[in-house]
């Protein structure tokens, strides 16, 4: 090994090493053992407590969790990688950092410094370009949020990006190989949105290389190279098929699939996919964009003005506490942990990227831009929008549309090193081309001194839904009229504030290296002292904004975190039943958005972005209206004896055997005498025509001795009726992928259990026999159990996942042979260098 080759390596080693100390530096709390109490992820050891259990006592894994809504597959709660060689490689390349802050922080930049490297940038502006990717606030933000999987995803973007950029400008297979591992490794995080969002990039740069081989005359070797990525994908995907296939099958049945009610279409509704309401929720406002180059434009976060001192300064001091209490936040969205901002320096460089720079990466990098930010606009630009949501494909399978801004995250920065590296290769263009300098500086620069300085020229600081809302109370207090217009103004002078320092900050940000670029042009400022000039810039900037929403005070000790799992007195009491399964359903906070009632028991409540979509239906028409009559009971002083009443009346929680209702977590549960059982015999069926029909009837029937079925698959049950006495069938055995149940059965019996039906894994056993699955009462497994003794048996065997299991261990066997084909290939090479 040469000299040279020597000091390369020992330089990466030294990124290396730089940025795991920024990591460190930035996340140092946890140098002193003390955690993030991130808020998903809390949710995601929630729903998983019960299968980490069976699986620590068992050593099984379980495809089934029974700890929410009533039951679901568990591939988006506790996936089973064991086959996916890409989930073994990913735990290398974190390198033992800690998972859910260091390492994140570490892969964002060394991603990005690979991308750019990639790009034949040098090692400062790669530097940079990492700098400013890296600590940008929405990646710092989903971190705090607990995004883990989405944080990885979005950090391993950059790399496949360079590897595809690497197959087609340089070596194809070298960069077909490192686009494989990759972009398998991205995928194995398993956050499909991210992923998508990759995609489109992808495409747009794929368009972009298609228009320019079809100009050039090189489609022959364009097509080749397209190939080989093609392959890569393919390789790519295969071993990820282990969570990818079985979550496709899963989707089609979730609220993310078709829905079998008519009666709930409506406009915005597709045949497939999210509710347009839902999926549009977080769109990021026209104006708000602005927050990519001032981080305060639309308020920051969804917190109180009283935490801002800016803001409150001259407050009228009467009206301090009514307005204090009001969100620093005035955007379009519901609310909000902050804005995404990449860098007042990094716009200004990509403007000035968009006069200087006239390579062949320009046109895709902003046309992804441009489709990032217009997608995320989402419905306040709803003939795009709409449009893409009901004719793109799956793109109506994702919701929090303002997420579509990772794309910009990426693009932009890159796109600004671009030029910055044409403006340090070339000094002379500022110079000669003075005026697109200066326009560059204007369309940043300028602006942020406009809004500086006429903040109320261009907003007036309130939402639409504040403005309404005290416009009624204006309307109901008129008396107080003039008290509320003082609020308002009071609440627009605080936020004015807001933005004024962020618009003067990064006014000054822009001018400090705009002006560093001027002076090296005139050679009044060195190279040397221009590109660590430039990134100490940008972290200066960053890290301040960043520490808004993640700082040092909102780590706590590790004995804080374990303790949002504490059992409460219900708990305790209700963990004494020896009964192996029923179903608890806590009131006291909104059931269908926690997870600690799943964390210690079947919960019918949980949180979950993809739930079943007949589960969901139920929510909607009945345990959702259960929740609040039982909720305001108690509100309202009422006793547990007359919630008991009340409970009788409630054939939804009845069926799904909800035994226990916990209303205060101080108290002793609340038992209900009319829940049904694991199962039960019916002695009759009611047959109905429609899912509507069928999802009604449930209020309308004594499920106890009737089951309710739809016409069309009623099948040989049609003349079912059996009314002798003296059948039983009671739960002998459980867990999660396995109920076994002792039935003796007077004649030929249906038997309906609480547990939920869904077709795609679950397989039923009468006495060893495989027997058919009947769907009744909209969402319950049925059976057809012979006359006498029998033992009945539900196994949760998806043959998805041993199909993908089965392809992952190919694919992996084939990247590891394409790895070593391409040494062999270059081994001459290897040999006779590094």
């Amino acid at each position: 090994m040469d000299r040279q080759n020597l000091k390369s390596i020992l330089y990466f080693i030294g990124v290396m090493a730089l940025f795991a100390g920024l990591s460190f530096l930035y996340f140092n709390p946890v140098l002193k053992g003390l955690e993030l109490p991130q808020m998903d992820n809390a949710h995601a050891i929630g729903a998983a407590q019960e299968l980490n259990e069976f699986e620590a006592e068992t050593g099984d894994h379980s495809y089934w969790a029974n700890s929410m809504f009533g039951g679901m597959p568990a591939y988006q709660i506790k996936g089973d990688s064991s086959s996916n060689l890409f989930y073994q490689l990913n735990k290398v390349l974190r390198f033992g950092l800690p998972f859910h802050t260091v390492a994140i922080l570490f892969l964002y930049l060394f991603g990005f410094y690979i991308l750019l490297r990639s790009m034949k940038m040098g090692r400062w502006l790669s530097l940079v370009g990492a700098l400013a990717f890296a600590f940008g606030t929405y990646n710092i933000i989903i971190i705090i949020a607990g995004h883990i999987t989405k944080a990885y995803a979005i950090a391993l973007s950059a790399p496949v990006i360079a590897g595809i950029l690497y197959t087609l400008n340089r070596r194809p297979w070298v960069g077909a190989f490192f686009t494989t591992v990759a972009l398998g490794v991205q995928i194995a995080y398993n956050h499909v949105q991210i992923t998508y969002y990759l995609f489109l990039v992808v495409l747009v740069l794929m368009i972009a290389r298609l228009v320019k081989a079809l100009m050039e005359g090189t489609i022959r070797d364009f097509g080749k190279r397209t190939a080989l990525l093609v392959v890569a994908a393919v390789l790519a995907v295969l071993p990820n098929l282990t969570h990818l296939w079985p979550t496709y099958e899963y989707g089609t049945f979730s609220i993310r699939g078709p829905s079998e009610l008519e009666s709930t279409a409506k406009e915005g509704e597709t045949d497939s996919g999210l509710d347009r309401d839902y999926a549009f929720a977080w769109s990021y406002g026209k104006a708000e964009t602005l927050t990519l180059m001032i981080p305060n434009l639309m308020g920051g976060a969804s917190a109180p003005l009283s935490e801002s001192p800016r803001a409150m300064k001259d407050v009228d001091p009467r009206l301090r506490e009514i307005v204090g209490g009001q969100s620093q936040y005035w955007g379009s969205k519901p609310f909000t942990s902050g804005p995404v901002y990449v860098g007042a320096l990094i716009i200004f460089l990509f403007v000035l990227s968009l006069f200087f720079y006239k390579g062949p990466e320009k046109w895709w990098l902003v046309g992804a831009t441009v489709l990032s930010v217009l997608l995320a606009w989402g419905k306040n630009l709803e003939w795009f929008n709409y449009f893409m949501f009901d004719v793109f494909p799956l793109y109506n399978k994702f919701r929090t549309v303002e997420m579509a801004l990772i794309i910009a995250t990426i693009t932009i920065p890159i796109l600004a090193m671009l030029g910055l590296k044409k403006v340090v290769d070339n000094p002379a263009l500022i110079r000669d081309q003075s005026g697109k300098f200066l326009a560059a500086f204007g369309l940043t620069g300028g602006i942020a001194l406009l809004i500086y300085l006429f903040p109320n020229l261009f907003f007036d600081f309130m939402s639409r839904e504040e403005l309404n809302a005290l416009m009624r109370q204006k309307q109901q207090m008129p008396d107080q009229a003039g008290v509320i217009d003082q609020v308002i103004l009071n609440m627009q002078q605080a936020r004015a504030g807001l933005i004024q320092a962020d618009a003067i900050r990064s006014f000054f940000f822009i001018l400090l290296g705009s002006g560093s670029l001027w002076l090296f042009a005139t050679n009044r400022l060195s190279k040397k002292y221009l590109l660590p000039g430039l990134a100490l810039l940008v972290v200066i900037d960053m890290w301040a904004v960043d520490k808004r929403y993640l700082s040092n005070d909102d780590f706590v000790s590790p004995r804080q975190i374990s303790g949002q799992f504490e059992k409460s007195k219900a708990d305790k009491l209700i963990l004494e039943d020896e009964d192996p399964s029923y179903r608890v359903f806590s009131i006291y906070r909104n059931p269908f958005n926690e997870v600690n009632t799943s964390y210690f028991h079947n919960s019918i409540g949980g949180y979950h972005g993809a739930k079943l979509r007949i589960y969901q239906d139920v929510i909607d028409f009945y345990l959702q209206n259960n929740w609040q009559t039982l909720m305001m009971h108690f509100r309202n002083g009422g006793s547990p004896l007359e919630a008991q009443q009340l409970l009788e009346k409630m054939p939804a929680l009845n069926m799904l055997n909800t035994k226990y209702i916990i209303y205060h977590p101080g108290q002793p549960p609340l038992e209900n005498p009319f829940a049904y059982g694991n199962a039960w015999f019916v002695s009759n069926i009611e047959t109905v025509s429609s899912a509507e029909e069928e999802l009604a009837s449930l209020r309308n029937v004594d499920l106890t001795n009737t089951a309710i079925i739809r016409q069309d698959r009623v099948g040989d049950w049609g003349s079912y009726q059996n009314v002798r006495s003296g059948s039983e069938i009671e739960l002998t055995s459980y867990a999660p992928d396995h109920l076994v149940f002792r039935a003796r059965a007077n004649g030929e019996k249906i038997a309906v259990f609480s547990d939920i039906y869904y077709p795609a894994g679950w397989r039923a056993f009468i006495d060893g026999k495989e027997v058919e699955i009947n769907r009744v009462n909209y969402l319950l497994r049925a059976l057809m159990v012979p006359d006498g003794v029998h033992t009945i048996e539900f196994r949760f065997e998806p043959a998805s996942v041993n199909s993908a299991k089965t392809l992952a261990v190919i694919g992996g066997i084939l990247v590891i042979l394409f790895a070593l084909g391409l040494l062999w290939r270059y081994r001459a090479a290897i040999l006779s260098k590094d």
